[in-house]
Parts: C-alpha cells; structure tokens; sequence
C-alpha cells in the first residue's frame, strides 16, 4: 500500500528514547520504533554463516575476547573525534524547497514516482544471538587495517592495526533495530563508545511511528539531514538475513561515514569553523594532520542491501546530493557484503533531463585506510568516487586515499569502477560486468576504472564479462585516463560476444588476458610511470577467472550470516579453468598502426599470463626447427658482418630437445658498423616470437656502451652489405663496463646505413635463467619488445611506430660476444612464433 502526504506528522514525535538496559529472550517485536532491542539471548547452536572467522554461533550477549595480532584501531580514536554533528541526523524537518546558493531550484522538486514493496519486520531470525557477522574484525587483506606512523609522500610508513568497529560493545551498547528511528536512537546513545547495531527487516527515514506513517521528503535540506545517518566511530553495523536468506534492506536512507569540518578555539586558537582553513593552519602550526579533531575511524559495515536514494531537489541538471555511502574524512573503514543499487528508482523512470542519483559508494575528503570486499553494485550510473576534486582538493587528498577494492562486482553500472585522484588503489580479483548495446540490465556500460589526478593504481587478476565489446575497444573503456601518475597491469582476463575479424571468437573459445591491451605501452590512455608501491598486506590473488566464480557465488549481502544463500556461477566453459594459455596477441587483429612522420615509442610495464609454450626441435650442425602450434620457426644460421665492424664473425647453431645454442665467436653493435651471429627464418607479415635465455657461456665483453649483447632480432639483413643493414628491432641483454653485469636493452635502425639507437628497459641487473623470457612482436608498423623475469607473470614492455617496414624480414636470436678468439655458447630454449 502506498502512502503519500496522506499523514502530517510533527517533528515533536521524534524525541529519543532508547532502553541500553540488558532484557532477556529473544529480539522483541519492535513496538516502540525509537526503542532498539538490547541483544541479551544465551541461545545457542550452529550457524550458516560463511564469514571469515567461521561458521560457530557466540552463545554471550557479548562477543568472545580474542587476541588480537595488532594494535585496536579503537585506540586510534580519542575524544576529539567528532560527534557533535551525528544529532543532527535522521531528524526530519519537512521545510519547503528553497533554492540554496544558486543551486536546488524548487521548481526542481519531485518526489520519488515508484515506492517499494517494503519488507518491514517485527521478529529476529536469529532469536537476538551474535555470530561471527557481528563479532569479525577487519579481514587480513587491505589497506583498512593500517594506519600512517610517519613521513610524508613516498617515506610514508604504515603501520598495522585492526579494524574492530564495535566487537568490544558492552551488552548495553548492543542494539537490534527494525525502523529508522530506532537505528537513529542507537547512534545518538552509544556515541563514540564501541557499538554493535544489528538492522532486522527494511529500513525507510521516510516512515516513522514504527513504520507506519509515511511522508516522502520535502525539500533537500529535509532529505539532507532527516534522510541520511551518521555512523560514528567505534561502530559494526550489520544487517540480519530472514529466513529466506534476504538480506536486511536499507530506502530512501543516505549512510553517513564521517564529515569534513572545522575545528573550535577550544581546541586551536583562532579556529574558523571552516574545514579547509582550520586544517591548513593546524598543519601550518606543525602538528599532525592525522591528530586533526575531525576523524572517525574504526568501522565495519556488513551484509546490507542499500538503494541509493532518489534525489527529490537535486542542485541542477548535472548534480544530484544523495549518496548510498559516503565515506569522508575517515580512517580504518571496512565495507564487506553490501549491495548497492539505485532499487526500485533507476534512472530509466526519469522523464526529464534531471538526475536524481549521486554516487553508490564515494570515499572522499582525505578518507584514508578503506577496504570494500566481496560488494555487489548494480544498475547504477556515476558509480564509486575515490577523491572528488583535483589539485584544489590537495590539502586533503594528498598522499591519502589508500584503498583496496577486492571481491567487487559490478554489474549493469555507467562508469566510475571506481574514478581515483591522488590516491593509491590496490583493485584485484574482481569483476566487471555490463554491455555497450542497449543495456538489458541497468546501464550501458560507459568506462570502467578512470585513473585521475596524481593517483597511483595496481590493477590485478579483474575478470571483465561484456556484450557488444571488442578486444580492440578496451582502452579507455575498461581502463583510461592518462592524467595519473602511476598504473600497473597483471593478470586481467576479458570475454565478449564481439570479435574482431582476425581474432577467435571469445565467447566459444574462452577469456583471454588483455593487459597488452590496457599496458600503457599500447594503451596511450594510461599513465606510462610504473606503481612505485607495494601493498604492505600479504595477499595471493586468485586467477582471474576463478575471482569470476567466485565473486558470482560469494559477494553481496545475503551471502553472509545465518540463513545465508550462495550465488551460481555462469561460466559454463571450465569450473576450474584459469585459461592460461589465452594470452592475447596483437598480431592477431586485423588492426594495424597508422603510419606516422617519424618513429615514435613509449615505455611502461606491461603483464602477460603465461611463459612461453616449449618446443621440439631437430638437431643440425647448421640448422634447427622449432614449432609452436601451428606455426614452425626455422632457424638457419646467417653470418653477418656489416660496415667493417669485425674482421671475424662465426658461429653456428645446434639443438638438443627442446634447447637451442647458438655460439658466437666475436661482433659487436656499434653505431654504423656491427657484426654478429645470426640464426633466422624469414617471416611475412605479423608475428610473436618468444623464447627463453637460459645461460650466457663465456661472458660478454665488457662495454660501457653495451656493444656487445645477444637476444632477439627482426632486420632486413638481405639489404646490408657495405652499410648497416636497418635492425628493425632487437631485444636482449648488453653487457656494461662490469663483466658480472648484464642489463634488459632494446635497439632499433630504421634505415640502411643510419646509426642504431640503443637503450636501456632499466639499469636493474638480469642473468640469464630458466626465468627470463623476451618476446618480440610486429602488427604491421607497430612493434612490441618485451621481457620477463618471473617466467611470464609480469612483463614490461616497449614499443615503437615505423613509418614503413617490409612485408619479409628475417627474424630470430642473435649474439654478438666481443671475445674474438673464444666462442660465447648462447642457450635458448622454449623458443616459438605465432601468426
């Protein structure tokens, strides 16, 4: 039954009252709906709950004592943390729209079109006994349970804590609620003190007198403040499945996670008031931004189903206000099992050019230290802000906004997956789900991660699950934005309905690893700079196509908790299967890059997901053959010596298994002249070639110029005799001034005769192994060097753009020792060529 200004009810109703005293029993029936059920039961028995901390039912009112392994985040929380503003929430004041700084026109006003069913309750499930769902403290893995200990930008420490939230709740500080102004009246009575407050059925700020009278909102200010909930620190807020496993259910409500203010003299003379100056001048005077009085920490947020709340005066066309969470100025926040979607109001049902969504979940205003896990969001536009202004918001952002997005599905969402300035994102093991037709669920899928201002994101092991997307269509689509400082690719699997013309069919054949695709050496969307950091937690990601499977059954609310359901998997190609061997290869597409005036190039590191595949060869005194699937490279020995570089220059090559050797007496690689044993095949039109450098037999000669170096090579050898012939590209290790010390370099000649320039990957020193894996890779002008040294888990790449090339070059392992009278054995193995 729907109910529409049909009530006028007073704001005077609305005086708290909330019994803390310990009853008995079970949870009561919720007939007084500012009074919240204190949890006293000694019930005991088993559980369904699949939480972290297992499966067993606490038989006190209270949670058990452990021991914890870090310091209490609690203990980060003094008296100064704010608390005077949580009143002023969840008080409705039924004011008429006025239009406020220019902004919330009143003409703007509309009241939400559909209502839902609501499902309100009046018992508990289960019978008013704690679990681990409100008894957890923050899951091992993410940057929640760390604080700042010292320094600044990259001399920042972190330290360990835990995030408890309220598990050391007294029993009177332990509520159970089943309307809006119950959970109110628990906030406002416990204040800072360790709270646990349990949400049964469905809970609505729009209705009052225990759920039933209802008013829809008023104005933006009567929505602002009587339509959201301030959580204060020390806080685990939980929502309690029924018996059919649905999860609790939060409407028409904004969750308040801390607030961004200003200080009082009291607490620093010639305070303002206003947040920006007060935190200017406290840091001004030298003290520690995290000792600011304005902070909450220390909260836990679990199995809770929100819809995000319609927007009845929005500031204009653009803005809407009403968050489902928003996360500010906050530190040591764990958000777990959430579902998040704008509910039975999508954006579909607006009939003019409002918008009446803001964000599902933003983490703004300095917030630091956060964790969302194992979330579900849905059907929604303008999802997740981490950071919510540019280089104006420095004085907050800077060196904060240390956030971990693990176990998240996103489906049926615009953008925003999530949007980051400043901050450094550790985003693994979730999934990306959505269209790029007409959306059949929610919204047609737009961009997914946005690397913004000055921000630094490590992005692994996502699974990306899409209708109406190319493999070509990537950048910029699943990830862009060239305005940050720092990205980092590994591990990340797609699968589509779309192919391009010269690719497999992706949705028959299976998901492919795209970070060649998203790397920023062929994706000019992403920052070029590689992350800097690592996570100071111990995690070990899941495949990406297990973190699908897992995040289908696993994540949401209602998958936790007693009565708790499990979700199916939709991957009907393997229910263990990581594909592995799908690693996308750019000489597959049908794409080439357009010709440019001059040879331009980029730099970044790049991942792939598996080794090279290892090869069966014949040995010969003069050549081998090594096939790989369907192709077979020949490797026939070419001696060459060009623009008088070397008086001598021989070797040969021979193979045993699946191990080739190429010896190399002398040559060198010097700026027009060069010689050096070549073993080749030649290669019409795009390719991948791969293979291992296992050992170096005599070491190279010394070169502060790295003249003498072996790898990987495409030249147009049949085209030098007196001059140098152009070395497309060639790929490897030089040696340096110091013997014992080999460095990745890359090199390239684009015309007979033209001097070779030569570089450095990086001055890190690299010994051949079993280990290190170099491709080299051509689509039409473009083409890709790169190397491994963890056999294939992550690569780092290069890439350079030739005005033109020849359909044929020779392409094979070279090596050019520099020791004239010794013969330097080159080992590679694995060695194969795709087209």
């Amino acid at each position: 039954m729907r109910f529409r200004y049909s009530v006028i009810f007073s704001a005077s109703m609305l005086s708290v009252a909330i019994l803390a005293a310990c009853g008995g029993g079970t949870s009561g029936s919720g007939t007084n709906d500012t009074t919240a059920t204190p949890n006293t039961s000694s019930t005991t028995g088993s559980s369904s709950s699949s939480s972290s901390a297992g499966t067993s039912v606490y038989s006190s009112s209270v949670c058990p004592g452990i021991t914890l392994s870090a310091t209490d985040a609690q203990t980060l929380t003094g008296d100064s943390t704010p608390i005077t503003q949580i009143s002023l929430y969840g008080v409705r004041s039924y004011s008429a729209p006025v239009l406020i700084n220019g902004l919330h026109d009143p003409s703007n006003y509309l009241a939400a079109p559909v209502l839902p069913t609501w499902q309100f309750a009046t018992t508990d499930t289960t019978n008013g006994t704690l679990s681990s769902l409100e008894c957890d403290v923050g899951q091992d893995v993410g940057w929640h349970n760390y604080h700042r200990t010292s320094g600044t930008s990259s001399t920042i420490t972190h330290g360990r804590v835990i995030v408890t939230g309220g598990r050391n709740a007294t029993a009177s500080h332990i509520y159970t609620v089943y309307n809006g102004q119950q959970l109110v009246a628990a906030i406002n009575d416990a204040g800072l003190a360790p709270k646990i407050i349990r949400v049964v059925g469905h809970i609505d700020l729009r209705w009052s007198s225990n759920n039933t009278v209802f008013r829809e909102y008023t104005s933006y200010l009567d929505q602002k403040f009587g339509g959201s909930i301030s959580i204060p620190s020390n806080t685990t807020l939980v929502g309690i499945n029924d018996a059919n496993g649905n999860p609790a259910r939060i409407t028409g409500t904004t969750i308040l996670v801390g607030a961004e203010l200003g200080t009082t003299t009291s607490v620093m003379a010639s305070a303002t008031g206003d947040p920006e100056t007060d935190f200017k001048k406290w840091i001004a005077l030298g003290y520690d931004g995290d000792s600011y009085p304005t902070w909450t920490r220390n909260i836990i947020i679990r199995n809770l189903k929100i819809d995000t709340p319609w927007d009845v005066n929005p500031e204009d066309s653009g803005n809407a206000y009403a968050d489902g969470i928003t996360i500010s100025r906050t530190q040591n926040i764990w958000i777990d099992h959430v579902t998040i979607s704008d509910g039975d109001t999508p954006d579909s049902i607006i009939t003019d050019s409002s918008t009446r969504h803001d964000g599902a979940l933003d983490i703004v205003r300095g917030s630091d230290y956060v964790t969302v896990s194992n979330s579900f969001i849905g059907d929604h536009g303008k999802t997740t802000l981490v950071g919510n202004g540019d280089s104006g918001r420095a004085w907050s952002d800077q060196n904060r906004l240390h956030v971990t997005l693990t176990g998240m599905w996103w489906y049926g969402t615009a953008s925003r997956l999530p949007l980051i300035r400043f901050g450094q994102l550790h985003s693994f093991n979730n999934l990306v789900e959505g269209t790029t037709n007409t959306a059949t669920y929610g919204h047609k899928f737009e961009a997914g991660l946005d690397v913004r201002y000055s921000s630094s994101v490590l992005f692994e092991n996502n699974f990306h699950l899409f209708t109406g997307l190319k493999v070509t269509e990537l950048c910029g689509k699943i990830s862009g934005s060239s305005s940050g400082s720092e990205f980092r690719t590994s591990g990340n699997y797609f699968i589509s309905d779309k192919y391009n013309s010269k690719d497999w069919s992706l949705a028959w054949t299976g998901p492919i690893n795209v970070d060649s695709v998203l790397a920023a050496s062929a994706c000019m969307e992403m920052p070029t700079t590689d992350v800097s950091w690592t996570p100071p937690y111990s995690y070990t990601p899941v495949c990406a196509a297990q973190a699908r499977r897992n995040v289908e059954i696993g994540s949401g609310a209602g998958r936790i908790g007693l009565y708790a359901t499990i979700g199916a998997s939709t991957d009907t190609l393997s229910s263990t299967s990581c594909y592995d061997s799908n690693v996308y290869s750019a000489s597959s597409s049908s794409a080439s890059s357009a010709s440019s005036a001059s040879s331009t190039s980029s730099s970044s590191s790049s991942t792939a997901s598996s080794a090279a595949s290892s090869a069966s060869s014949s040995a010969s005194s003069s050549s081998a053959s090594t096939s790989s699937g369907s192709a077979t490279l020949a490797l026939a020995y070419v001696n060459e010596l060009f623009g008088g570089s070397t008086a001598t220059v021989s070797g040969s090559i021979v193979s045993s298994g699946t191990t080739s050797t190429l010896t190399s007496i002398s040559g060198k690689m010097e700026s027009t002249k060069d010689g050096y044993s070549f073993a080749a095949q030649d290669i019409t039109g795009n390719f991948t070639l791969t293979a291992n450098l296992n050992s170096i037999g005599t070491a190279l000669a010394t070169s502060s110029t790295q003249q003498y170096r072996v790898g990987l090579m495409m030249c147009d050898c049949a085209n030098g005799t007196s001059t140098s012939a152009p070395i497309y590209a060639s790929l490897g290790l030089g040696a340096t001034a110091t013997s014992s010390v080999y460095y990745p370099y890359y090199a390239s000649r684009a015309t007979t005769g033209a001097s070779i320039a030569k570089s450095t990957f990086s001055a890190t020193d690299t010994q051949p192994a079993s280990t290190l894996i170099f491709v080299l890779a051509r689509n039409g002008l473009t083409v890709t060097l790169s190397y491994s040294t963890d056999g294939g888990s992550s690569f780092t790449a290069k890439t350079t753009t030739f005005t033109a090339l020849p359909d044929t070059l020779k392409v094979g392992i070279f090596g050019a020792s520099g020791v004239a009278t010794t013969g330097s054995a080159i080992t590679f193995s694995n060695i194969s060529i795709t087209q």
